[in-house]
């Protein structure tokens, strides 16, 4: 419930309103790709409520180890819109499985972990790269928030 106010709130006030106004000091925005048989990019990233970018590469990736930049508040506030509009905390918590509706067809193929803390609430996502779905589209969301991330946080400057 605190969430919702806190999401009206905010997405309620002007343009002016919203750059005054602070997102909860909880909050963070991780994502993790993962390593498949040696050849995929495998790193973490993660974002704090005040831009704070902590990118921690794994394998496959230029910057092996961890590096930070800040990126501003407006922008964390715009990934914080994808999670909203993506209805994030109501998507299922794996999408890897035949049970989660998943016809596997790459079984050499990394995962994507996104996460979201806002306002005291968490909640992550585990989307295999080899889930499709019958309904394709369905995960069309989730990917742009994974691209999302990675473009706001420039997290090409430590993977290329």
């Amino acid at each position: 419930m605190n969430l919702v106010l806190i999401i009206l709130f905010f997405f309620g006030l002007s343009q002016e309103d919203k750059k005054a106004q602070q997102l909860p000091a909880d909050t963070l925005i991780r994502m993790e790709r993962t390593d498949c048989f040696y050849t995929c990019q495998a790193y973490v990233v993660t974002i704090t409520a005040d831009g704070l970018v902590t990118f921690e590469g794994k394998a496959n990736v230029r910057l092996i180890g961890k590096a930070q930049t800040r990126i501003s508040v407006d922008k964390v506030q715009a990934l914080v819109a994808i999670f909203v509009k993506l209805k994030y905390f109501s998507l299922r918590d794996h999408y890897s499985r035949a049970e989660d509706g998943c016809h596997i067809s790459d079984g050499d193929t990394g995962s994507t972990i996104t996460a979201i803390v806002i306002g005291g609430r968490s909640k992550s996502v585990d989307r295999y790269g080899g889930c499709f779905l019958k309904k394709r589209h369905s995960l069309d969301g989730l990917m742009n928030l994974e691209e999302q991330i990675d473009e706001i946080a420039n997290t090409a400057q430590w993977i290329e």
